[in-house]
């Protein structure tokens, strides 16, 4: 009788716990199918950039991509020749329409025309594009631009959530399998680990589902990560007190209640903390990050009441030899010496660790928030990152990503011609008329996509003094969601972005 009521408590928490886990498997599932569908919004709503791919897309559809075919002759120093231009022609009729033009480079030894696919079926039509290209001999086709580079990145991060969580679970499985020295401790806490990640998902997915809170891949990919290195980290803290409360204590059932207590307040506030610490992230002005808060906060939430619950309900039914051999062993080590001298010396030790923590964020405006070209962050070996180096060698970098200027069109031709003289321009020309009696232009920058920041910058200089009833369309960047494209409202999203030029 005895041991049933010591152990009715442990009993119907594993109970609850389990009956919870069958309700919230699935969405885990359903998050990552609700992050893929949702529509990524980078910038506020209120912001000007946001504000003009409105006026220009009222319908808030998905807008096609750029895409840029390229033929290349095979032969390092060989032309293209007339055949190749006129075959190349029928293609692009085919292909875009008989408005779109071929460009030859200025070395005469390849040939481009962008054209908009997608974004539904991107991958059959990029397939159809490659090999309605491909009928033109003695050359070889290349395609670049954001379609291509869109293309490539879903094909990469398909597998991402399983691949993520999979490498998650191996590493702690094996770390655990080296501290533990047992087989049956290591699964019990990777079942804690699984338990708060299920949870943590079923939240999410609700709030996101009833629109309270958007959640896009990188917020379910930071979350599947942190739940499952929280966890372990939380159950280390509870198992090692546990192991210590057994030395003098042989009941398994008190020994656990007092690990709990002592266990119960690093862990939630490290919990706290880093739930706290990413709320800040709620003062953005970014709705993704903005997400990514509140996000994780919950999956702490999740963490610590996994970990302070179900974990000592499990060691409590197992029994305590699920420690592995060396469970109630005495052993003190470097850790204990040091945490005797942290316990000697508190103040001195807190102090000394505040003046590093103050030094190291004294250096956070030193780096340079650069970010990564979109060529580089590609998988090795992509068919768009060949096709970027393709397109740079014998075009202008922008080509497949230009400026869209919108301009009243009595101001066009002013507004031409001052573009055309900006440094970081290679061409200009003149698109289908803008809304609301706007016109388009169109500027080719010398530069990659991903540095045609000063470009932009340029060309806000260039045109200051004309009024501001015009905008640009800057092209992409694979990290508009970071400094400094994000602070400056220039850059987006994957595909273009807008921004008023001041």
């Amino acid at each position: 009788m005895s041991w049933r009521f010591h152990r009715a408590g442990p009993l119907g928490v594993l109970v609850l716990w389990l009956v919870l886990s069958v309700a919230a498997g699935p969405y885990t599932v359903r998050l990552g199918e609700l992050a893929k569908a949702g529509q990524e919004v980078q910038l506020p709503v209120e912001a000007e950039s946001a504000r003009v791919a409105r006026l220009l897309n009222p319908a808030g559809q998905e807008e096609p991509l750029p895409l840029a075919v390229i033929w290349a002759s095979r032969a390092k120093d060989e032309q293209i020749i007339a055949d190749q231009q006129e075959a190349v022609r029928r293609v692009t009729t085919r292909l875009a329409g008989p408005a779109a033009v071929p460009i030859v480079s200025t070395d005469g030894r390849a040939l481009t025309v962008v054209m908009a696919v997608g974004p539904a079926g991107l991958p059959s039509e990029l397939a159809a594009a490659r090999k309605a290209a491909g009928a033109v001999e003695g050359t070889r086709v290349h395609l670049a631009g954001p379609a291509a580079a869109q293309a490539d990145l879903d094909g990469a991060f398909a597998q991402i959530d399983s691949t993520l969580l999979a490498v998650a679970l191996g590493g702690v499985l094996m770390i655990l399998l080296l501290v533990y020295r047992s087989v049956l401790m290591p699964l019990l806490v990777i079942a804690g680990a699984l338990l708060a990640l299920a949870t943590a998902c079923a939240v999410l997915y609700l709030l996101a589902r009833s629109g309270r809170l958007p959640i896009d891949g990188q917020a379910q990919g930071i979350v599947f990560v942190l739940v499952i290195g929280a966890s372990t980290d939380y159950a280390f803290l509870l198992v090692a007190r546990h192991r210590e409360e057994l030395t003098g204590q042989p009941d398994a059932v008190r020994a656990m209640a007092s690990a709990c207590r002592a266990t119960a307040p690093p862990a939630l506030a490290s919990a706290a903390t880093i739930a706290c610490a990413m709320m800040t992230l709620t003062f953005s002005d970014l709705p993704a990050e903005q997400a990514l808060g509140p996000a994780v906060a919950i999956a702490m939430v999740c963490c610590a009441a996994v970990s302070l619950t179900f974990l000592p309900a499990v060691l409590v039914l197992c029994g305590p030899r699920t420690a592995g051999p060396s469970a109630g062993a005495k052993t003190e080590g470097g850790w204990t010496k040091l945490a005797r001298v942290i316990g000697r010396r508190p103040r001195r030790v807190w102090l000394g660790s505040l003046v590093l923590l103050a030094a190291g964020a004294a250096c956070a405006p030193f780096p340079a928030q650069t970010g990564v070209p979109l060529h580089q962050a590609l998988p090795a070996g992509s068919s768009s990152s060949a096709g970027h180096d393709i397109l740079a060698r014998h075009f202008p970098s922008g080509t497949a990503s230009p400026l869209v200027v919108l301009v009243p069109s009595a101001r066009a031709a002013d507004v031409r011609d001052r573009i055309a003289t900006t440094p970081g321009v290679a061409t200009v020309t003149t698109a289908s008329p803008g809304p609301e009696g706007r016109a388009q232009i169109l500027a080719t920058s010398t530069d990659t996509p991903d540095s045609a920041r000063d470009t932009v910058d340029r060309v806000r200089t260039t045109l200051v003094g004309t009024g501001r009833s015009w905008a640009v369309r800057a092209p992409s960047s694979p990290t508009c969601t970071m400094p400094p494209c994000a602070a400056t409202d220039w850059s987006c999203r994957w595909c273009w972005s807008w921004s008023w030029l001041s």
